[in-house]
């Protein structure tokens, strides 16, 4: 089948900002994305934490088939979004009918893993610094005005700190510290409440320095 055919059968189209599904509801579908941007947040102590930004070929959802659970994260749009959808039928009809698409997702998952273990031991060795680095590129990546394509080059200062420090269990002040420490070297810019980034490719490459 292909990917007209197959869009027609199971697309959604979801709008920029719309939440697909909440942690905690009952799911019966996953989503693989053929077009924008998934976030993918949880509720970590009062606070909505980013777990990750998903985008084209990339699927989520999966565990509510595959284990019958709830949902154990919330999902929103950050762009216009097309995505198939698949119940548990579906789900395994399709992959039963083409070994490559199984095989796609059998590659990601063990990706993912490879990839939550590495930030568990990130997470054991990394500093401050690196990361409100990783928490700012996050941040921008999950955050675009209207009209606006790909990752936002402009953030609200005062949110941004509050979100940092959240999300890397910092205090504000010491989440300060390092952005006017980005500030200084010409990675961001801050105008009043506005934190501008000003390097966000050399911001890219010191988020993956530090994560060697």
């Amino acid at each position: 089948m292909d990917q007209g055919n197959l869009f027609q059968k199971y697309g959604q189209t979801l709008e920029a900002g719309r939440v697909l599904f909440k942690e905690g509801d009952q799911g019966d579908t996953m989503y693989i994305i053929q077009k924008g941007r998934i976030k993918i947040t949880k509720r970590v102590n009062n606070v909505d934490k980013i777990l990750m930004v998903l985008s084209k070929g990339d699927f989520f959802g999966e565990m509510s088939i595959i284990r019958q659970t709830p949902r154990t994260a919330t999902a929103t749009a950050i762009d216009t979004c097309e995505l198939l959808t698949f119940n548990r039928n579906g789900f395994v009809s399709m992959i039963a009918k083409n070994s490559s698409i199984a095989m796609n997702i059998i590659e990601k998952l063990c990706l993912r893993l490879e990839k939550a273990d590495n930030q568990i031991r990130d997470l054991a060795k990394r500093d401050i610094k690196s990361l409100v680095i990783s928490a700012l590129n996050d941040l921008r990546r999950a955050t675009k005005s209207p009209g606006e394509v790909g990752a936002s080059d402009s953030l609200n200062y005062p949110e941004t700190i509050k979100n940092i420090s959240m999300q890397v269990n910092a205090s504000q002040e010491e989440v300060e510290v390092q952005i006017k420490r980005l500030i200084s070297s010409g990675f961001v810019s801050q105008d009043g409440n506005v934190l501008e980034i000003l390097k966000s490719d050399d911001l890219d490459k010191l988020d993956g320095y530090f994560k060697k």
